[in-house]
C-alpha cells in the first residue's frame, strides 16, 4: 500500500506540473517484482529480461506484428553448410553516451558469456550453438580467445555454428546475444548496471532513475539508431507484487500497464479492450533437490509428479482458462519439428499422465508404503497469493493421495533467489517453485536449461544419458534425428523427473485505453517501441 500511495502522490504532483510537461508521453509498467539481473550477458531472467529488452538491441529484434528484423545488424550470409553467418553492422551506430557502436562490441559481449571466469548463468545460450562454446565454458578446453566469433572489422562481424540452426537468427534477439560496452564493464565491473550515470546501453530507451525495491525510469536514447521512429519519452517500471494492489492501481488511472493479473481482474475486464492475452513459449514447474534423501530417489519424484491433479490446480485454483496443464517438459507454442503447422505438444502429446495407483506403487517400491516413513517435506515459493494457493493444493493433494506431509513456506524474494547464498543455489530447499520461458521456439531449448552440464544447476541433478543427448542435440543435422532426440530426452525425463511441470504460460495484461501499440514477443517481454499515447 505505501508504494500504491508514492504512486498516487506521484500523479497529484503530475497534475501541478506546466503544460509543457503534461505533454511528455509516459508510460507507467507494473511488473511484479526489480530485475534479477540487468547485465545481458549475465541475465537467465524474465524479469531482467521485461527491462533489456528496453535498453538493448541485438543484430535483429521483433517487429511489431512479431516477425523478425534488422536491428544492429543490415543483413546477413550463411555458407553454404549452414554453419558460418556474416553479419553486415549497420554504419554509424552509437551507444548510449554517444561513442562508436561496432561488430567488435559483440565480438567481445559473445565471448564475455562463454568466459568460464565470468560464469555466466545464460551461457548454455549460446554454447548450445556456437562452435567450441561448450568446450570453452563447460570443459575448459578451447581458449575464449580462440572461439569463432570475430569481428572482421568494424562493420562485419562473423561466426561459427556447431552445426546449422535454423532458430539461430531468433537468437540474436534475445538478451544474451545483446552487446554491453567493454570499456564501461572493465571500468565498472558487475557494478556498471547499479547506477544510471555508469549504465550505458544501445536499445530505445536509457536509464534515467533507479529506486531499489520501489521503481526505474527510462527515457527516450536519442542515440538509438531508430530513435525518429520512438514516440514515448519516459517508460517507468513500478515493482508491485500484491495482484490486487495493482488492479486498484491500475483502476484508478496509476499504471497504464499492469502484468499482474488476478481472476479478479480479468473477470473485472474481460471482453474490453483492455484486457490484453497472448500466448508465451514457457512453463511453470516446481524444482526437487535431487541430492536430499529421499528426493535423491527418481522413484519418488516420479511419484509425486504423477499425483497432481493438474486440471484442478489451473481452473479451479488459479482460475486462468488460458493457461494449459503440462504433462511434459516441452511447453506448448513450439512448433513441430517435422511438421510446422503443428504444436509439438500436441503432436508428441504427454510424456507421462496423472496416475495416484502408479504414484503409490512407486513410494512403496522405494520403501514408503502408503506413505509410512516418509519424512515432512516443504515446498518453499517467494510471496504470492498465487504461488501459496498452489502450494496448499499441492501438499493438500500429496496428503490425500499419498499419505505424505508437506508444509508450504514463502521465502522473500531476494532470499530465494540470490546468486551465490539464496534459497535455490544454496540447495536449502527439498522442492522449490520455478518458471522459465525460453529463449527460442525450438524443443532444444527446453531440454537445455535442464541440462546440468557444469553442476550447477539448482536441482543437482547429474544423469550423464542426459548430458549426452543434449550433446547430440547440439550436432544432429536431420530433423528426423532430433525429433527423434527430443522424444527421448523427453521420455528419460518422465522417469527420472528433476523438476515437476505444472502447465503452460500465457500472458494476460491490463492496458490503458490511451496506449496504443503496445505489444509482447512470444518470449513475454513488453515492447515500448512501437508505442504510442492516444489523449
Amino acid at each position: 500500500m505505501k508504494k500504491l500511495l508514492t504512486i498516487a502522490l506521484a500523479a497529484m504532483l503530475l497534475a501541478c506540473v506546466s503544460v509543457s510537461a503534461l505533454a511528455e508521453a509516459k508510460i507507467t509498467f507494473q511488473m511484479s517484482g526489480e530485475p534479477d539481473s540487468m547485465d545481458p550477458t549475465l541475465n537467465d531472467y524474465s524479469s531482467g529480461s521485461y527491462a533489456l529488452q528496453s535498453l538493448f538491441r541485438g543484430l535483429y529484434k521483433y517487429a511489431q506484428d512479431g516477425s523478425l528484423v534488422p536491428a544492429m545488424a543490415e543483413s546477413y550470409e550463411v555458407s553454404e553448410d549452414g554453419c558460418t553467418y556474416t553479419f553486415k553492422i549497420r554504419e554509424g551506430l552509437k551507444w548510449s553516451d554517444g561513442t562508436p557502436l561496432t561488430a567488435h562490441d559483440f565480438e567481445y559481449s559473445w565471448k564475455r558469456v562463454l568466459d568460464p571466469d565470468v560464469g555466466s548463468e545464460t551461457a548454455y545460450t549460446l554454447y548450445a550453438v556456437i562452435k567450441n562454446g561448450y568446450e570453452c565454458f563447460v570443459d575448459k578446453t578451447v581458449a575464449v580467445d580462440d572461439l569463432p566469433i570475430k569481428a572482421l572489422d568494424d562493420t562485419t562481424l562473423q561466426v561459427e555454428l556447431i552445426a546449422p540452426a535454423s532458430y539461430f537468427i531468433q537468437l540474436t534477439a534475445t538478451t544474451a546475444f545483446m552487446p554491453v560496452q567493454q570499456a564501461t564493464v572493465e571500468a565498472n565491473g558487475n557494478d556498471w548496471v547499479t547506477t544510471p550515470e555508469t549504465y550505458v546501453c544501445n536499445g530505445p530507451f536509457m536509464v534515467a532513475e533507479m529506486k531499489k525495491d520501489e521503481s526505474y525510469t527510462f527515457v527516450k536514447n536519442p542515440n538509438y539508431y531508430n530513435a525518429d521512429e520512438v514516440q514515448i519519452d519516459t517508460v517507468q517500471y513500478v515493482f508491485l507484487n500484491a495482484a490486487e494492489t495493482v488492479k486498484m492501481a491500475f483502476d484508478n488511472g496509476e499504471l497504464d500497464i499492469a502484468t499482474s493479473v488476478n481472476t479478479d481482474a480479468m473477470v473485472a475486464y474481460q471482453d474490453t479492450e483492455n484486457l490484453m492475452a497472448s500466448n508465451r513459449i514457457g512453463y511453470r514447474y516446481y524444482e526437487f533437490n535431487c541430492e536430499k534423501e529421499p528426493f535423491n530417489d527418481a522413484r519418488v519424484r516420479r511419484a509425486l509428479t504423477l499425483a497432481l491433479n493438474r486440471e484442478i490446480l489451473v481452473n479451479a485454483i488459479i482460475q486462468d482458462p488460458t493457461r494449459k496443464t503440462l504433462c511434459g517438459w516441452v511447453p506448448y507454442g513450439i512448433k513441430d519439428v517435422l511438421d510446422p503447422a503443428t504444436d509439438w505438444r500436441d503432436v508428441v502429446g504427454d510424456a507421462f499422465a496423472e496416475d495416484i495407483e502408479e504414484a503409490k506403487a512407486l513410494l512403496a517400491e522405494a520403501g514408503y508404503p502408503d506413505g509410512e516413513g516418509f519424512p515432512t517435506f516443504s515446498i518453499k515459493y517467494t510471496p504470492s497469493t498465487e504461488l501459496e494457493n498452489v502450494a496448499q493444493a499441492m501438499s493438500q493433494m500429496w496428503k490425500q493421495y499419498l499419505g505424505l506431509n508437506c508444509e508450504v513456506t514463502a521465502v522473500e524474494s531476494g532470499v530465494y533467489w540470490a546468486d551465490d547464498t539464496g534459497t535455490r543455489a544454496s540447495g536449502d530447499f527439498e522442492i522449490a517453485y520455478m518458471g522459465y520461458t525460453l529463449d527460442y521456439a525450438e524443443p532444444s531449448a527446453a531440454f537445455f536449461i535442464l541440462e546440468n552440464a557444469d553442476g550447477t544447476a539448482k536441482t543437482r541433478w547429474d544423469c550423464p544419458a542426459y548430458l549426452e543427448l543434449c550433446s547430440k542435440m547440439r550436432t544432429s543435422l536431420a530433423e528426423e534425428e532430433r525429433e527423434a532426440l527430443y522424444k527421448e530426452a523427453e521420455a528419460l525425463l518422465a522417469e527420472e523427473c528433476p523438476v515437476l511441470p505444472v502447465y503452460s504460460y500465457s500472458d494476460a495484461a491490463l492496458v490503458a485505453s490511451r496506449v496504443k501499440g503496445f505489444t509482447r514477443n512470444s518470449n513475454g517481454h513488453p515492447n515500448f517501441e512501437y508505442c504510442t499515447i492516444a489523449e
